[in-house]
């Protein structure tokens, strides 16, 4: 293998995580290649739920990719009780990922190659070579591997051999006007089943958005469990596409790094055990990512990725753990629990980490048994 660098970086995968690592290596004028197997923009199965603050991440606007701000949740437990609330400056965007991702990559000032997948890799001490389906090879000192949940590039160079994965599906569900109406700025959340995990109904430009991630094996089917509950709520999947797909959910710190290899986003299995949201994280990972290839010093990446995500994903395992496995008393000390949703938006706003909520726990379930948020019984 030639010695000879092409480019400072070659970026595999242009989802949050890749593209954002791209987006932010370009900006100091490296030599970026970003290599997706897809053609942009492509569908990608996922709730597209985005915290607010992922948009400020970046210094341009997001507006054109926004299908719904979200003024208000609804969260409805398997027996039909539900709460509502309002959220206070729309915490919540939704978007469709293949827009919101198509954006972000064409903001990179990066060298984009399309229907372009990696089939092998090799490296030396002062760069990686990548080959490609397509016959091709490239060269560069440093490669960010943001290839999703199954990574190609994680299993070529031996890191996440043993990574654990949920199981998620998405459906994209035409609605009438009348249909969206009691969605049309409303997240609903429906939980209890599957017994570690949830489903929802979230609503896009046109349509309807709904799903159930599973964040451990249950033994139900996720398949039959979201087809009866959506009927339960009148909207029907049957005939429907269903998108499935894994949630790489953190369970473990993990090397993230090999020679001059490092995994971002879903490749790093930086999804919240708690919330199964897993942009935030990818958009950050990219940017770590970026930076230490910038820094010549892969090894600090996985250093920061444990200290400034993984450590407080391990907390937010502990709240799954105890509310997922709990769902009543989740939803009876959790989700009509005001003080708990406050801070849950703080964690989302990044005001918060899950290690403070946790110090918050026993006080606010102390002080708010008198101030839980009344239920509407919809069974």
């Amino acid at each position: 293998m030639a010695n000879e660098a092409e480019y400072d970086g070659i970026v595999v995968g242009a989802g949050p995580a890749g593209a954002s690592a791209a987006y932010w290596l370009g900006e100091t004028g490296a030599r970026v290649l970003l290599l997706e197997k897809e053609s942009l923009p492509r569908y990608k199965p996922c709730g597209g739920a985005v915290p607010r603050p992922v948009f400020s991440r970046f210094p341009f606007d997001f507006s054109p990719v926004i299908e719904r701000e979200i003024t208000r949740a609804r969260l409805r437990f398997r027996d039909g009780r539900e709460v509502a609330m309002d959220l206070p400056g729309a915490p919540v965007a939704m978007v469709m990922r293949g827009r919101f991702d198509h954006h972000i990559a064409q903001h990179a000032r990066a060298e984009l190659k399309e229907g372009c997948q990696v089939v092998d890799i090799s490296q030396n001490s002062e760069c990686v070579e990548v080959a490609t389906s397509a016959g091709e090879s490239f060269r560069g000192r440093y490669l960010i591997a943001a290839d999703g949940a199954n990574s190609r590039v994680a299993r070529l160079v031996g890191l996440r051999r043993h990574k654990y994965v949920g199981a998620s599906i998405t459906v994209e569900v035409p609605a009438s006007a009348a249909q969206m109406e009691p969605y049309a700025k409303t997240a609903l959340f429906l939980f209890g089943e599957p017994p570690l995990g949830y489903q929802w109904v979230f609503p896009k430009a046109t349509h309807l958005s709904v799903g159930i991630g599973a964040f451990a094996s249950s033994g139900a089917s996720v398949r039959e469990i979201l087809q009866r509950d959506m009927a339960a709520l009148g909207i029907r999947i049957d005939g429907a596409q269903l998108h499935g797909h894994p949630l790489p959910v953190y369970l473990e710190h993990e090397q993230l790094h090999s020679g001059r290899v490092v995994l971002a986003g879903d490749a790093a299995g930086l999804v919240d055990p708690f919330l199964g949201e897993g942009i935030r994280h990818a958009v950050d990972s990219g940017r770590l990512a970026a930076e230490a290839a910038l820094a010549d010093d892969l090894p600090s990446y996985t250093e920061r990725v444990h200290r400034e995500i993984g450590d407080d994903l391990l907390w937010g395992l502990r709240w799954a753990r105890l509310t997922h496995s709990v769902p009543k008393l989740g939803f009876d000390f959790g989700a009509r629990n005001p003080l708990v949703i406050e801070d849950l938006l703080r964690l989302f706003a990044g005001e918060t980490t899950y290690r403070r909520m946790a110090a918050h726990a026993i006080p606010y379930a102390l002080r708010g048994i008198g101030r839980r948020l009344p239920v509407e019984v919809t069974v």
